[in-house]
């Protein structure tokens, strides 16, 4: 679920896995799968119980 989440917030380009073993990387892999589950309500409601969404200003130098 975590790499799922990740690649859903708007700040993250890209979402680097650990793995110690296949099984485990396969298991990161599978979280794309959730990834069209994850609408906005679902991903707020997650931010909200972690309770440490950072705030972006949106304000890229170019």
């Amino acid at each position: 679920l975590s790499p799922a989440w990740c690649l859903r917030n708007e700040g993250v380009s890209s979402v680097l896995l650990g793995a110690s073993n296949a099984d485990q990387l396969m298991e990161n892999i599978g979280a794309i799968q959730v990834l069209p589950k994850l609408s906005s309500s679902i991903v707020h409601e997650i931010d909200s119980i972690l309770g440490n969404k950072p705030y972006s200003k949106k304000d890229y130098r170019s």
